[in-house]
C-alpha cells in the first residue's frame, strides 16, 4: 500500500477507507491540484525526451536537400539486383540453363541452388553468393540505420555499415571474375552486377557527404508548467520546488490571460463585423425604399 499523503504514515491493506485512520485527511482529495501538477511535469520530461528523438528523426530524412536525395540513393541499388548480372551456362549436370541471370532468376533456381554439389563445388562461386547476399543485408542494415542518422554514433556506425557494404559487394565481383572453375557453371558479369556496384559506391559517397555536412535538428519548443523546459532545468539548479511552482502557476496565469485577451479581441472584431454588415445592409434596403 501507499503512504499517506498528509502524515506519511504507511497504510495497511486493511486501510481501504478514503480517510487515513491517523490524521483523518481525505487521501483521495488531499493536495491533489500539486500532485496533479507533480505528475504533469514529470509528463511533460519525458514528453521532451521524446520529442527530441523525433526531431532527430525527421531531420535524418527531411532535415536537408541532401538528406532527401540521400534517401533516394539509398535506396535504389536494389533494383540493380532485378538486371542480369551474369551471362552464364549452367554444368549439364546441374541443368540446361543459359543466358542471363539477375536476382530473380537466383530466386526462382533456388532448388537448383540447393542442389548437392551447387555450392560445395565451386568454394569461389559460393563465396562470391555469400558476398553479395552480405552486401544486401548491408544495404538494408544501411537502409533502415537512416533513422539514426543525427544520433552521436552516426558517423563511426556510418563508417562500419559503409565500408563492409562496400567491401562485399566489390569482393563479390572480384571473386567471380577469379573464379576460373566450370565445376558448376561459366560465366561472365553482365550490366547488372556493374550497375549495383555503381550504385552502391554513389550510395556511400552520398552519406559520407552528409554526414560531414551534417544535418540541422530543429527541436520543437517544449514547456514544464508554461516554462521553457531548457530554463526549467536552469531553475532546478537554483530555486526549491514550491519557487518553481509558485513561478509556473504565474506563467500559467499570463499565457491565460493571454489567450482570454486574444479571444475577446476575436470577439470584438466579430462583433464590428456583424454590425457593420448590418449597418450596410440596412443602408440597401434604405436605398431601394427610396
Amino acid at each position: 500500500m501507499a503512504n499517506c499523503p498528509k502524515c506519511g504514515v504507511h497504510l495497511k491493506l486493511t486501510d481501504w477507507r478514503q480517510h487515513c485512520p491517523h490524521c483523518g485527511a481525505n487521501i483521495v482529495v488531499y493536495d491533489l491540484q500539486e500532485r496533479l501538477m507533480q505528475q504533469a511535469d514529470i509528463a511533460e520530461v519525458q514528453h521532451y525526451h521524446f520529442q527530441k528523438k523525433i526531431d532527430r528523426l525527421k531531420a535524418s530524412f527531411v532535415g536537408s536537400k541532401l538528406a532527401v536525395v540521400r534517401i533516394i540513393t539509398s535506396f535504389i541499388p536494389v533494383f540493380a539486383l532485378l538486371l542480369p548480372m551474369v551471362n552464364c551456362r549452367l554444368n549439364p549436370a546441374f541443368g540446361d540453363f543459359d543466358g542471363n541471370a539477375s536476382m530473380i532468376t537466383v530466386y526462382n533456381g533456388i532448388e537448383t541452388v540447393g542442389q548437392s554439389g551447387f555450392l560445395t563445388g565451386d568454394k569461389l562461386l559460393a563465396a562470391s553468393l555469400l558476398l553479395l547476399l552480405i552486401s544486401i543485408l548491408m544495404w538494408l542494415v544501411h537502409f533502415f540505420c537512416l533513422m539514426m542518422a543525427c544520433s552521436k554514433r552516426a558517423f563511426p556506425r556510418a563508417v562500419i555499415i559503409n565500408a563492409l557494404i562496400l567491401l562485399t559487394s566489390f569482393g563479390s565481383l572480384a571473386v567471380f571474375i577469379a573464379d576460373k572453375s566450370d565445376a558448376v557453371l561459366t560465366g561472365r558479369p553482365a550490366i547488372g552486377i556493374y550497375l549495383y556496384l555503381a550504385l552502391q559506391l554513389l550510395n556511400v559517397i552520398i552519406d559520407f557527404i552528409v554526414i560531414k555536412k551534417g544535418i540541422p535538428v530543429h527541436h520543437k519548443q517544449c514547456y514544464v508548467g508554461g516554462i521553457p523546459i531548457e530554463e526549467y532545468f536552469e531553475l532546478q539548479k537554483t530555486m526549491t520546488p514550491e519557487e518553481i511552482r509558485a513561478e509556473q502557476y504565474k506563467r500559467l496565469q499570463a499565457i491565460q490571460d493571454e489567450m482570454e485577451a486574444k479571444i475577446a479581441e476575436d470577439e470584438a472584431k466579430t462583433q464590428a463585423q456583424v454590425e457593420t454588415a448590418a449597418e450596410e445592409s440596412d443602408g440597401q434596403e434604405a436605398e431601394k425604399d427610396g
